[in-house]
């Protein structure tokens, strides 16, 4: 049971700066059994997405902002940095997994970077607007399901597909420990974090959600191999903005 909790833990300490977190310590195998909780971690910040919402005084353009600005500091800009770095060598023009490799790691910002990740929160912010403008009986479900979601699909991801980083990076271990059963309860945990009273939105998320994961997966797989943090990072970030869009234009 402790090492179960640790793993709650760790999952809330990487994945958020909530004080005190940041030390807890687990096995290399443990790194990747703790994406079971991300779900979790993820019904947090859209807890508090929805607390942002309710604040008065100030317009939906601006609540928007104010949510967007919220999870990148929450989430100490992990998943942003994974979205700068897998653009940049993703559309870098390099053919060779070695090359596009090196170019994640650069630790400079391109320009490729700063312009997809500007247009994916420009993006995300008028998403957040069109939902706040539908009424405080639409909007609390899918502030809640969206971070869930994006977090919950990592699981998805990391059983199916391989590690992309060669011998070295975080990710390796990470990946590496995913099991069946770290993906099956993820999954479980996304369907109960999307249910909702549009009953055909709570079926449908779920594995709408993770057939994205699983695309993206076989195009960092040709790219680069397989999944490595950044394009974990990316792949929260982009599913996010998915799930918002899927909200909007299809229910």
């Amino acid at each position: 049971m402790k090492k179960v909790f640790n793993q709650f833990l760790f999952a809330f300490g990487f994945l958020t700066i909530i004080p005190g977190l940041g030390g807890i310590k687990v096995s290399n195998e443990d790194t990747g059994k703790s994406v079971i909780f991300y779900p979790v971690v993820g019904l947090t910040i859209g807890f508090f997405l929805y607390l942002i919402s309710l604040l008065n005084g100030l317009t939906p353009l601006t609540l928007s902002v104010i949510m967007c600005v919220f999870i990148l500091f929450f989430s100490r800009g992990i998943h942003a940095d994974g979205l700068l770095d897998t653009i940049d060598g993703f559309l870098s023009g390099r053919k060779k997994k070695e090359e596009i490799i090196s170019v994640m790691r650069d630790p400079g910002l391109g320009a490729l970077g700063f312009v997809g990740a500007f247009s994916l929160y420009a993006l995300k912010i008028s998403l957040f607007y069109e939902i706040l403008l539908k009424g405080t009986d639409i909007f609390p479900f899918y502030l809640l399901a969206a971070p869930a979601l994006s977090r919950g699909g990592v699981a998805v991801a990391g059983y199916i597909f391989p590690y992309g980083g060669g011998d070295k990076g975080l990710g390796k271990s990470f990946v590496s420990s995913i099991s069946l059963k770290q993906a099956m309860i993820s999954f479980l945990l996304m369907l109960l974090s999307s249910f909702s009273r549009d009953y055909l939105l709570s079926l449908l998320s779920a594995p709408l959600i993770s057939i994205f994961w699983i695309a993206w997966g076989f195009i960092c797989r040709r790219k680069i191999g397989g999944i490595t943090g950044d394009t974990i990072g990316a792949g929260i970030e982009m599913s996010e903005v998915f799930y918002l869009i899927l909200v909007l234009v299809l229910f």
